[in-house]
């Protein structure tokens, strides 16, 4: 049975492949933090959403949540995934994204996707 933190990360996945931006950002405290990578940061709901708008404006997503693993407020979801660009190949990709929760929304990500 899925803890409440993992149907809120389902909820915020299915926004990311349906492209639905009001859905995700319902995920989402106003003081978000994600990390991609170690090196990009953007703090803010807002600025979330303004990287979110380019992103599911320039292709399709698919993913898929493979594994959770779960300890007090801290989630890990494994990921398994494809993107086509509007204009290119499809890209299949794996990640790990380490979600932090806040009074039941999602108010930290870090997303660790390897990149060719």
């Amino acid at each position: 049975m899925p803890s409440q933190q993992q149907l809120v990360i389902q909820s915020y996945t299915n926004g990311f492949v349906a492209g639905n931006l009001s859905q995700i950002l319902s995920c989402v405290t106003d003081d978000l933090v994600w990390e991609f990578n170690g090196s990009q940061v953007i703090e803010g709901r807002e600025g979330f959403a303004e990287h979110m708008r380019n992103d599911l404006g320039s292709g399709t997503p698919e993913l898929t949540i493979e594994r959770f693993v779960e300890q007090d407020d801290v989630v890990v979801a494994i990921n398994r995934g494809r993107f086509v660009p509007g204009d290119g190949e499809p890209v299949e990709f794996v990640s790990a994204e380490v979600f932090g929760f806040r009074d039941g929304k999602i108010c930290r990500i870090q997303t660790y996707q390897p990149m060719d």
